[in-house]
């Protein structure tokens, strides 16, 4: 039995790279002629039985997230076990600031759609 491919995120129809991502999945099960199944799981909905049910991450575009934490725990989870994981657009972004923050001891590192920089003056007085 092959287990499906989780879409860290929450599905919206209406935003374009969503609909772009289940056309792709569709578009590579045709051409290959594979059983790829996926499933949306909006990043507050993680927990640890993730894996148990799912053998890859496809960490989907679309942040911020719910919960970047959690996404940030299954990118590293996936990382460390050797569990296939990629990411697109801000999936991609999310793991880089995972690997910033737990390989190359950047503990601060951040997206700017979480924690935005301060706001420019418009004069210097």
């Amino acid at each position: 039995m092959i287990k499906p491919i989780a879409l860290l995120g929450k599905y919206t129809p209406t935003f374009p790279p969503h609909a772009a991502t289940n056309a792709a999945i569709k578009h590579s099960r045709h051409l290959l002629g594979v059983d790829i199944n996926a499933a949306w799981v909006s990043t507050e909905d993680i927990d640890p039985t993730l894996f148990e049910q799912y053998s890859g991450l496809w960490v989907a575009p679309g942040s911020p997230y719910k919960n970047m934490e959690l996404a940030l725990w299954a990118i590293r989870y996936a990382r460390e076990n050797n569990i296939p994981c990629f990411g697109t657009c801000g999936g991609f972004q999310h793991m880089v600031i995972e690997y910033a923050r737990n390989v190359l001891s950047f503990k601060d590192a951040q997206h700017v759609e979480y924690d935005p920089p301060p706001q420019a003056c418009s004069s210097p007085n």
